[in-house]
């Protein structure tokens, strides 16, 4: 079917956007005998249950763990993994009672293993497999009613572990005692936040266990051995090659151009359903899966029942049904975020649709093996957004295939968690001097122990913690509390602190099941988001301010034109408001104001120091090269673009240079930075070559432009980007060959603009581009002289910026360059802007009024305000208007000219007179 599918889309509405596509071929199995397995009976089960060969790979596994080795498993999806390690282990519980502890991420993952086990174990004559699932739903009493059982295999998950079994190892004694397998699936979940709580929590539960055997399986990753070896610290026999066999995929590379990527994947699933191919789609973003969900149960010929969308922060119940329904061929097509990606037995899919690059190959290739599991060819189709990662590949497909795979990470130098898992350590069983876990963590833990958190017993070889039950305290994934989302008093959804602050803010929409709501209300004592229901044509995007300190300085490289530190840095996130951006064009269609209390944290970055003089937009320019770089980290490291956080700084207050900043976005930091520190020319190279190679004049999101930009992807200069990357990684600049001929940028101005509305009259600050132009007053240093323009005549304004090689003003970005625009178009990629009170904020963190800069600098006052001006303008008075505006730029022009002159400039806080340094020769203005 799938082979025939093929020429139909081809010839179909979506032909022309077919880009790439591939076969790959099938592989035939290779078998070993299955009389490698030593008992008799278990060779008699999995004959009745339809085995009558081992794979390779599978054979291989059981005769290394039937010889006391550790192993790691990193065969492609759908290659039979579990039998590797259920096979020795069902044959050493039959034989000798063996207790085994099996790890997994998901419950829905929990409860198809214990399918699989009493699946072989029900043909085994006079044995009773006493497998017992232990998770976050097990009531306390069933849990010591199933420890009592004396289970021979126990299904958990780490949080069990960590706030269950170690604080309570007296209710474990009996099965941890008998322990002989540690089986740990999914092993590249655990990277991160979470890998580094993760790790942790082994290391305690390897001091009561420590010759423990373990089998660990993962996807494929680029640096398999070097990362389970963080995560574990334990030496493995590394399984890679697969025996199972694969039949035929075909692979199609969809690049909607300028239709939204959602209706292609919304017209793909309907076409597939009525072709009879069951169809997994995977989206990037829970927002994203709802949409498609939406448009799909809104069509005539698509049946509701039929689909489903699927991501977290559905109830447990929504995501059994889900499962059940999809396996049960009920539901012909499910649209998901990554919760699907991981191996629940969902049943034979014929298709996967991949919404947007992944952000990796190793979730790309683990997306696509949930399909063609039967042995049936199967169809991966990719669509990839405007997203820069997603365009790289678009103009370089072949790297799909031939590219390595990323390295998976953890921080193991994360104190702030490190040390709470000591607390929980300490708690557990007194840490002895003379044990390995001291050794492993001396320094912090004598860093404790001086600071009165750690005590000493009496003889003094051992420690202890005062703390009354210090699991609490920790929170695995570093996502905060829970909130629940309500309406009408029901509970519909979750989502933890962290994305609340940024998805579910006042005013913000939220999707569930097809259905559109708004926040309306936001208890933080009751951790409860109400919403209503609602019929926007818009979604949300919130708008982030950030700052950093940098604290300490870990390691530095000189390069010959920049140079590179490892920091620890202290960050400052705020959430200042969000745009409404239209649904089907992505029209921005205005700004919503909110004053949120910041996010402090703390955590690892790299820090891009350089002194630049070029007649390109500086902001601009490193603020270009921040989003592109950003966009390709997760090219060579295994994490999410949302995982990393970035600022830049034309002069940063700490390094007194161009700054550029990239850090882990989690407290103390998850491993990322550490990476990008060793590996930042390189990704230099790949973020120039992206810039450089793509298709737009300005400017776009397949290379600049950043989904979870802050500050809504303002000011950015893809040709400023690429001349500062060219002079940073020493390369030629060919590209200023191509600037503007016969205009010689000569002239330096400053400007102000006065307007016709306030803006309570255009509906907010958001909409000053409504707000209308009723004066507005240049100088120019070239000519030493006043220009003055109203409506009328504002397009002759245009003349005097072509010639402008720096334009200058208190707060034009936010403002005045905003009301501009109806009126004048017009490129800044070659001219700097510097906006005063944007330098101020830079170097304070705090905004200043040009009231209070100008009485503390110069001992001069403003001669009215906008609201004044604006009452002058209904009533005619033009003339004061002008005389008002010419002395705000007069006024800002001698500030500006202070500061170029003593280096300085002054404000007022709380009657104090306090010095702000600045540097603005680095704008060129004198050359």
């Amino acid at each position: 079917m799938i082979k025939y599918l093929i020429p139909y889309l081809k010839k179909g509405k979506i032909g022309q956007y077919i880009v790439f596509e591939r076969e790959i071929g099938e592989n035939k199995a290779k078998y070993k005998s299955i009389d490698i397995i030593q008992n008799q009976t278990i060779k008699d089960a999995l004959n009745k249950n339809g085995i009558e060969n081992l794979y390779l790979h599978q054979a291989k596994a059981y005769r290394l763990l039937k010889n006391g080795e550790n192993i790691l498993i990193t065969t492609p999806t759908a290659s039979g993994k579990t039998l590797c390690y259920n096979l020795p282990i069902l044959e050493d519980i039959l034989e000798n009672r063996a207790k085994a502890l099996y790890l997994f991420p998901m419950k829905a993952l929990g409860y198809d293993q214990k399918e699989k086990l009493l699946e072989i174990a029900k043909f085994i004559p006079d044995f009773k497999l006493n497998v017992q699932i232990l998770d976050g739903d097990t009531s306390k009493v069933k849990r010591r009613r199933i420890l009592s059982s004396e289970p021979d295999i126990i299904i958990t998950n780490i949080d069990i572990v960590h706030y269950y079994l170690l604080p309570k190892m007296d209710e474990w004694y009996n099965f941890i005692s008998n322990l002989k397998y540690i089986v740990i699936d999914e092993l590249h979940v655990y990277r991160g936040v979470f890998g580094a709580h993760f790790k942790n929590i082994f290391d305690r539960l390897k001091r009561f266990i420590p010759d423990v055997q373990v089998i660990a399986s993962s996807a494929t990753v680029g640096n398999p051995l070097e990362f389970t070896n963080d995560l574990l610290n334990i030496n493995f026999n590394h399984i890679t090659e697969s025996g199972a066999p694969t039949a035929k995929k075909y692979f199609l590379l969809i690049n909607p151009e300028d239709i939204p990527p959602a209706n292609i994947a919304t017209y793909l699933i309907k076409t597939l359903i009525e072709s009879g191919i069951k169809t997994l789609c995977f989206t990037k973003s829970r927002m994203q899966t709802e949409s498609i969900y939406k448009s799909l149960i809104n069509n005539k010929n698509i049946k509701k029942d039929s689909v489903s969308s699927y991501r977290a922060g559905f109830l447990p119940e929504e995501r059994r049904e889900i499962e059940k329904n999809f396996r049960d061929g009920n539901l012909k097509a499910v649209i998901s975020t990554s919760a699907f990606e991981l191996g629940i037995d969902i049943g034979g899919i014929d298709a996967t649709i991949l919404v947007g690059y992944p952000g990796s190959l190793m979730s790309l290739w683990q997306r696509a093996g949930r399909s063609g599991r039967h042995g049936n060819d199967s169809l991966i189709i990719l669509i990839p957004t405007n997203d820069a990662l997603d365009q790289y590949f678009v103009k370089y497909p072949e790297k799909l295939f031939n590219s390595s795979f990323e390295d998976a990470i953890i921080d193991k130098e994360n104190e702030l968690i490190n040390k709470q898992h000591i607390f929980c350590a300490a708690y557990e069983k007194p840490i002895s001097v003379q044990e390995n876990y001291y050794f492993s963590n001396k320094k912090l833990i004598s860093s404790m122990v001086e600071n009165s958190e750690l005590f000493y017993v009496e003889d003094k070889n051992s420690l202890i913690t005062l703390k009354k039950f210090p699991h609490k305290e920790v929170d695995l994934r570093n996502s905060g509390h829970t909130y629940t989302i309500t309406f009408n008093n029901k509970i519909i959804g979750t989502n933890s602190a962290k994305k609340a602050y940024t998805e579910n803010y006042k005013g913000a929409i939220y999707l569930h099941r097809g259905e559109t709501f708004i926040v309306d209300d936001i208890d933080h004592d009751k951790r409860e988001i109400k919403v209503y229901p609602a019929k926007p044509n818009y979604y949300t995007r919130a708008l982030i301010e950030k700052e950093t300190d940098i604290l300490e300085t870990y390691s530095t490289k000189n390069y010959e034109k920049y140079t590179c530190k490892f920091v620890r840095l202290k960050v400052k996130e705020q959430l200042k408001g969000y745009e409404k951006i239209e649904e089907n064009t992505g029209v921005k269609l205005g700004k919503v104001e909110l004053e949120e209390n910041p996010i402090y944290f703390e955590t690892k970055g790299i820090v891009i120091e350089f002194n630049y003089n070029s007649e390109t937009n500086l902001m601009g320019s490193i603020h270009a090269l921040e989003h592109g770089l950003i966009a390709m980290i997760p090219l060579k490291i295994l994490c999410d673009r949302n995982d990393i956080g970035g600022i830049s700084y034309p002069e940063h207050p700490q390094t007194n240079k161009t700054s550029i900043f990239v850090y882990d976005g989690y407290p103390g930091g998850i491993g990322i930075a550490n990476r990008i520190f060793n590996n930042i020319d390189t990704l230099l190279n790949l973020t120039l070559d992206n810039i450089k190679n793509c298709n737009c004049e300005n400017g776009c999101p397949a290379c600049i432009y950043s989904p979870k930009c802050g500050s809504g992807n303002y000011p950015l200069d893809k040709n400023g980007a690429i001349e500062l990357l060219n002079f940073l990684l020493n390369k030629e600049v060919p590209y200023k060959k191509n600037r503007q001929k016969n205009i010689i940028k000569d002239d330096v101005i400053i400007f102000d603009i006065e307007t016709k509305y306030s803006a309570d009259d255009v509906g907010g600050w958001k909409n000053a581009h409504k707000m209308g132009i009723a004066i507005l007053v240049a100088y120019s240093y070239k000519n030493n002289k006043y220009f003055i323009y109203d409506e009328k005549n504002i397009s002759d304004f245009k003349s005097l910026l072509d010639k402008s090689k720096v334009i200058i003003g208190f707060n034009i970005i936010n403002f005045d360059l905003k009301v501009l625009t109806p009126y004048i178009k017009f490129d800044f990629k070659e001219t700097y802007i510097l906006d005063i009170l944007t330098e101020i904020k830079n170097i304070t963190g705090r905004r200043f009024s040009l009231d209070n800069i100008a009485s503390s600098t110069l001992n001069t006052k403003k001669s009215a305000n906008g609201l004044q001006s604006i009452k002058w303008f209904k009533e005619g008075k033009i003339d004061k208007i002008i005389e008002y505006c010419k002395k705000d730029v007069d006024i800002t022009k001698s500030i500006f000219e202070y500061g170029i002159k003593h280096k300085k400039i002054y404000c007022n806080l709380k009657d104090l007179k306090v010095e702000i340094p600045v540097n603005w020769d680095k704008y060129g203005w004198r050359d």
